[in-house]
């Protein structure tokens, strides 16, 4: 249990002999009224009381005539914070900056350790992992990287960040222990903010409480009426024991505990992806009907027939045009005739994409996004060589149609849908729209889920993955990775987009890019959906096992690779047959061993070594990846506790065991995967073997 005093902003664990927070406890409010600015950096009329095991501080920000209320409370393990601020003057008030929180004296922790969490790497594969020295030299020259994403395409906000760092939790502490900081809010977009600055002549990090990230979030704290309150997300600070692994458990643990995880049945399709091996033709007519064809579509199922995938996934091309969510008759068919003949003779299930944006000027004007406003004309926008043309999704009428033409697809007996390109493009000024004036990117998030959440309701049985509404490519996501997921009638959607490492999955893993899959298993149960080029891996198959080892929900494709979607410079040369023929006898390991992947629990031994283990079973899969270009020896312990006992059977590695576990031993030749088989999961591959079902290629 923590203990705090709110008085001195003392937080500390007395069983750890750990003093996380030395300083005042920081408030300060800047915004103003009427145009006027106002800096506030204390309380007037604090008061501090118990009550009902709660400690209760109330106070005013008296120029800006906001109060606020802070509870704080120890739970269980761990200590909850809850902030109120309320507009109790007359007149409106904007804040431009919240800095509210506990502070440490940096100073005097040398040897701690700041890292973010589910992404010590970020997406951009930046590290988010912060010594208190890097701290000090931030505080006092600045140089702070969170990954962001920008699209000069679209009027873009300034970010709101003020020289501080986001995450969703942090790890703070000094070596194998420390505090696990996380903010919750599934109501609003809120991040932790952690801010390292020079304080007189002191460095000090202010971190917990609340303060401003991204396009200045939560929004709903930008701009109180008379009268008006917000409350906050709430904080937790929960101490952590026995390394950086551990405080990853401890958030993912606590995301299950709200529902962000997956069903005890969850078995999702294997997918292929035809877009690998057709081509991408954004919209054009002639080139779509000369090669995404109903005969292309089905000679791609049996490719992915031949590999043992369970789904067809169809990318752009099986539109009439991309973003008007109508299945093209003319080149493919009625869809229900296309899905029987899927089912009957390839044995798969049917799963296609839907998106916001246009690709031509189909949709009424009025249903477009009013960027100016002050004029009404709208029209296309230049997206690099092409024009697209952008939906306001908050528009109560175009939302209504989107939904019944994805339902008419679905209903069809479609298995999954994935919501892709409807990333906010920047606010919509239209009053005749319906939406208050004006949106923000929470109202286009919460569209985006709504109508997620809808398909769901109509047609339970999808499986739905929604890629971040916000930012959705690589480089970074905006929206926390549990807002609004829940399976069933806990969220809107089930699924994770796998941060678009499908293009050039190899120099992906090799650049540290890819790492954040690694650190997002560790911390999130919330299932992640990837597709990949089997042209951009190798023979190895090294990220076909980084992904199933990473991804629970898996899609392949590409046996030839299409120029229209390889990265600029194009892919190395390859054996299409050599690389297919590889690929298919993974498939069956992975098909055979598949429970340990999707249902499994993720034990992180190292960043290129990975245990699954399932419940009920003794042992567990390990994935090991050699990531450099030589061959190497790689030697590493499994404890006993991980893997509910000793002396269990061991193939495809040199095993010694002893009292707390076991020695693992293997040489792997560069940029190779294996995979090692203990307890049960041996006995599972010596069945696999004995059946024909082939054998690992290149461990």
């Amino acid at each position: 249990m923590l203990a705090f005093d709110i008085q001195s902003g003392k937080l500390l664990s007395q069983s750890m002999n750990l003093i996380f927070a030395d300083k005042p406890y920081s408030y300060c409010l800047s915004g103003s009224i009427g145009g006027e600015p106002i800096i506030e950096t204390s309380l007037t009329d604090k008061r501090v009381k118990q009550e009902r095991g709660e400690t209760v501080v109330t106070g005013r920000f008296a120029k800006l005539g906001i109060e606020l209320t802070q509870i704080l409370r120890n739970v269980e393990n761990h200590l909850e914070e809850i902030i109120t601020l309320k507009n109790s003057g007359t007149q409106p008030v904007t804040l431009n900056q919240i800095e509210l929180g506990f502070v440490a004296d940096l100073d005097k922790r040398p040897g701690w350790r700041l890292c973010a969490i589910p992404f010590r790497v970020q997406l951009d594969g930046s590290v988010h992992d912060y010594t208190t020295d890097s701290l000090i030299t931030i505080a006092s020259r600045g140089g702070l990287r969170n990954a962001f994403y920008t699209d000069r395409s679209r009027p873009e906000p300034p970010l709101v960040e003020w020289g501080s760092l986001r995450s969703e939790a942090w790890a703070w502490g000094p070596g194998d222990c420390g505090l696990v900081i996380i903010k919750y809010n599934n109501t609003a977009i809120e991040l932790s903010v952690a801010s390292p600055r020079r304080q007189g002549a002191t460095n000090i990090l202010r971190f917990g409480g609340v303060g401003f990230s991204l396009y200045g979030e939560p929004s709903t704290a930008h701009y109180l009426e008379p009268g008006q309150q917000v409350t906050f997300g709430a904080t937790l600070y929960i101490p952590y024991k026995g390394g950086l692994n551990e405080a990853y458990k401890c958030y993912r643990d606590f995301l299950d505990s709200r529902g962000h995880t997956f069903p005890k049945d969850y078995d999702p399709p294997v997918h292929w992806n035809v877009l690998f091996d057709i081509g991408w033709y954004h919209s054009d007519r002639e080139k779509l009907k000369r090669y995404y064809t109903r005969e292309a579509l089905f000679r791609e199922a049996e490719k992915a027939r031949a590999c043992g995938c369970e789904a067809l996934y169809l990318d752009p091309g099986w539109e009439v045009a991309e973003g008007l969510t109508l299945w093209d008759e003319e080149r493919l068919g009625p869809i229900s005739d296309f899905v029987k003949k899927l089912k009957e003779e390839y044995g798969l299930r049917l799963a296609f994409r839907t998106i916001l944006r246009c690709y031509t000027d189909y949709w009424p004007h009025e249903y477009l996004v009013q960027h100016d406003p002050h004029n009404p004309a709208r029209g296309p926008i230049d997206f690099g060589n092409k024009k697209l043309w952008e939906l306001c999704l908050c528009n109560r009428s175009f939302w209504k149609e989107k939904l019944k033409r994805i339902l008419n697809i679905a209903r069809h007996g479609v298995c999954f849908i994935m919501f892709d390109e409807m990333d906010w493009r920047g606010p919509c000024y239209d009053p005749k729209h319906g939406h208050a004036v004006p949106t923000t990117p929470l109202d286009h998030a919460m569209a985006v889920y709504n109508l997620a959440r809808e398909v769901r309701k109509r047609c339970p049985d999808l499986l739905i993955e929604v890629h971040d509404p916000i930012w959705p490519w690589r480089g970074s996501i905006y929206m926390p990775t549990y807002f609004q997921q829940g399976f069933g009638d806990r969220g809107a959607y089930d699924e994770n987009w796998g941060f678009e490492y499908m293009w050039d999955c190899l120099n992906d893993l090799k650049s540290g890019r890819a790492l954040a899959l690694y650190y997002y298993s560790l911390g999130c149960n919330i299932p992640l959906y990837l597709h990949i080029n089997m042209a951009a891996d190798n023979d190895n198959c090294v990220f076909f096992w980084w992904a199933a080892s990473t991804v629970r929900h898996l899609g392949i494709g590409g046996k030839f690779s299409h120029r229209t979607i390889e990265p600029i410079g194009g892919l190395r040369p390859f054996d299409p047959e050599k690389r297919f023929a590889a690929y298919k006898s993974q498939m069956r390991i992975y098909k055979r061993l598949k429970p340990y992947f999707v249902r499994g629990t993720f034990h992180g031994i190292a960043e290129n070594i990975h245990l699954h283990t399932l419940p009920g079973k003794k042992g567990g899969v390990v994935n090991v990846f050699n990531l450099t270009e030589v061959e190497k020896e790689i030697q590493f312990f499994i404890p006993k506790e991980l893997l509910g006992g000793i002396n269990l059977p061991v193939k495809g590695a040199e095993a010694k065991w002893n009292t707390h576990g076991v020695e693992l031993r293997l040489k792997l030749k560069g940029l190779c995967p294996a995979l090692i088989y203990i307890g049960d999961a041996a006995q599972e591959v010596k069945s696999t073997v004995a059946t024909g079902d082939g054998g690992q290629k290149g461990t």
